[in-house]
C-alpha cells in the first residue's frame, strides 16, 4: 500500500502501524535499490515529502537547523549554507545529477547510511546532531556518529523517522573533496571532509573524516594531529600526503582497495589543501 502523509499527525498514525515491510520515502532516489534488496515482496510505502514542517533551513543562536526534507538543490541555493557551511554546500553540489539533486534529501542521505554518502561525511566533521521523532510524538537528538552504526545501518526503528539535522554554530572553515570513477553522477571512491576554527592563520579544533573507506566515516586522527595548531603557511603538502596514506593503511590494512586508496588520497589531500589556502 502507498500512503501520503500530509502532516505530522497523519504521519504519527502511520508510524504506529509500521513494521519490517514499511519503507519511508523522503525523496525516493534510493527506494528502488532498497526494495530490490528486501526479502519481502509486499510493501507499505509512506511518502513524507509533503510535510512542510520538515522542509526548512533556519538559524538559531546555537544551531543551523535543516529539515530532513530539504533537498540537495535547496542546500545549494541557500546563501547561508554556501557562505558559512562550505563543505556541506560542496557535498550537496557534487551529489549526482541535477535531477537527483532536485529530489534527494539530506534526511534520506543520512538514513540510507551509505559508505559513500557525501553529506553524512560532512555532518560527521561538523559534529552534527540528528533529531528523531517516534510514533508517540516524542523527540530525541543524538550525535550523528551514534546515529549511523555502519553500512546501511542506523539506530532508527521502523516506528521512528529523522525530522531535523542540527549543526552547531562556529566560526568555522570547512572543505569537502571526493574522487569518483566518473565526472558525472559520481559515487565517491574516497572522500574527505575537514573543519577547523581559524585563529589568525593557525588551525585549531581540527576535525577530519574520511569517507568510502570503512563501514562509516572514519576519523582521521593522524591528519588532525598534524594540522592542529599548525600555521596554514607551514603545512607541507608531501608530509600531509604521507600522513593521509598512513591513515588509509591503518584503517583498511587487509583490503585490496587499500593500494588504490593510499594513492588516491594523496591527490584528494592536494585538492583539499588548495581549497583551504
Amino acid at each position: 500500500m502507498f500512503y501520503a502523509a500530509k502532516d505530522k499527525n497523519t504521519l504519527l498514525g502511520l508510524l504506529e502501524k509500521s513494521n519490517d515491510t514499511t519503507f519511508i520515502i523522503a525523496g525516493g532516489t534510493d527506494l528502488v535499490i532498497q526494495l530490490k534488496n528486501s526479502k519481502h515482496t509486499v510493501y507499505d510505502i509512506i511518502d513524507i515529502t509533503k510535510i512542510n514542517e520538515f522542509a526548512h533551513i533556519n538559524e538559531t543562536s546555537e544551531y543551523l537547523q535543516i529539515g530532513a526534507l530539504v533537498t540537495m538543490r535547496e542546500l545549494c541555493e541557500s546563501p547561508l549554507v554556501k557562505t558559512d557551511y562550505k563543505a556541506l554546500y560542496q557535498a550537496a553540489y557534487e551529489l549526482g545529477s541535477t535531477l537527483i539533486r532536485n529530489r534527494a534529501t539530506i534526511g534520506g542521505n543520512i538514513c540510507n547510511a551509505s559508505q559513500s554518502a557525501d553529506c553524512s561525511l560532512v555532518l560527521f566533521s561538523y559534529d552534527a546532531r540528528i533529531k528523531i521523532l517516534n510514533f508517540e510524538g516524542l523527540e530525541k537528538t543524538v550525535p550523528i556518529h551514534e546515529f549511523i552504526l555502519g553500512k546501511e545501518k542506523t539506530i532508527l526503528s521502523k516506528k521512528e523517522i529523522v525530522t531535523e539535522i542540527l549543526i552547531p554554530k562556529k566560526k568555522r572553515v570547512s572543505a569537502f573533496k571526493k574522487i569518483g570513477a566518473r565526472k558525472a553522477v559520481t559515487i565517491s571512491k574516497i572522500s574527505c571532509a575537514l573543519e577547523y576554527i581559524p585563529k589568525n592563520t593557525t588551525l585549531t579544533h581540527v576535525n577530519v573524516y574520511l569517507g568510502a573507506v570503512g563501514i562509516k566515516p572514519i576519523k582521521a586522527h593522524l591528519i588532525e594531529s598534524y594540522l592542529e595548531n599548525k600555521n596554514i603557511n607551514d603545512i607541507r603538502l608531501h608530509d600531509l600526503q604521507t600522513i593521509a596514506s598512513n591513515e588509509i593503511e591503518n584503517a583498511i590494512p587487509n583490503r585490496s582497495s587499500k593500494f588504490y586508496k593510499k594513492i588516491a588520497v594523496q591527490g584528494l589531500i592536494e585538492d583539499l589543501l588548495k581549497d583551504l589556502q
